[in-house]
């Protein structure tokens, strides 16, 4: 699983001012979003915090939005000042969403984080999401990981990781400008991103369930045998994904 450490939250404000200070704010801030409940504390203490220390940014999160503070403002703060966002959208949980919705407005780069796609809208799935699969062993070794990797990428490339709807065009005003040919072809990518990431939830749906139907073992063998991938292999997948073994000695043996 993952590490049994937990490394203190970095946002303390009990002994602080409801806003951040103005030294916080001049580093670089990543921004987490997620929700507060269950295992989600210890995630960020024990994963979150130590990736993003990894990539030499420093962690921050809100704390409820209802609780009888400024918090909304801190989130505002925040969420300027942030270098990064990175938001654990598991849980379709609305204050997340709502968080994640003023960081778009802002045009900053955001990395999503989930352990289920059916969690991440349609229209965000072209943007770099992580899953991870809490039934690996070393799930949350492998999630800080890719935390610290994709941040490190962002850094590099932050325009790839906004959607292109919220990109100004030749705007001095803000650092997240681009040309308008720019946009385009960055509007073009997201969009075949977008089906891409799409069109393999599908296929991994479709292969990797925990039983398939007669139907898409027929597409399933008839894909593989396209791929000229033999027939030990493709009996073993077969197996794999729930199918009777004496359905597939037929079917193969008879095609």
């Amino acid at each position: 699983m993952y590490k049994e450490e937990i490394i203190p939250i970095a946002i303390e404000n009990s002994n602080k001012s409801n806003s951040p200070s103005m030294e916080i704010l001049e580093e670089e801030i990543c921004f987490v979003i997620m929700p507060f409940a269950g295992w989600f504390n210890d995630y960020y203490s024990s994963i979150y915090c130590p990736a993003i220390e990894a990539a030499s940014m420093t962690p921050f999160r809100a704390d409820n939005l209802y609780r009888p503070s400024t918090i909304v403002n801190d989130i505002w703060l925040y969420t300027q000042k942030a270098k990064i966002i990175l938001a654990d959208l598991s849980g379709k949980n609305p204050n997340v969403f709502y968080e994640l919705g003023l960081a778009h407005g802002l045009a900053k780069p955001a990395i999503l984080i989930t352990n289920s796609m059916e969690d991440v809208p349609f229209d965000l799935r072209a943007l770099r999401v992580l899953l991870y699969d809490k039934n690996e062993p070393r799930w949350g070794d492998i999630l800080q990981d890719q935390i610290t990797r994709v941040i490190n990428e962002v850094k590099e490339s932050p325009l790839e990781a906004v959607l292109p709807t919220f990109l100004s065009v030749d705007s001095e005003s803000n650092q997240n400008t681009i040309s308008p040919n720019d946009k385009i072809l960055l509007e073009l990518r997201n969009d075949i991103d977008l089906l891409r990431s799409e069109l393999g939830r599908k296929r991994s749906i479709r292969y990797n369930s925990s039983q398939i139907t007669e139907s898409e073992a027929e597409i399933f063998i008839d894909d593989m045998k396209s791929n000229n991938v033999p027939e030990n292999i493709i009996a073993e997948r077969l197996f794999n994904l729930g199918v009777p073994s004496n359905w597939i000695i037929n079917r193969l043996g008879s095609s």
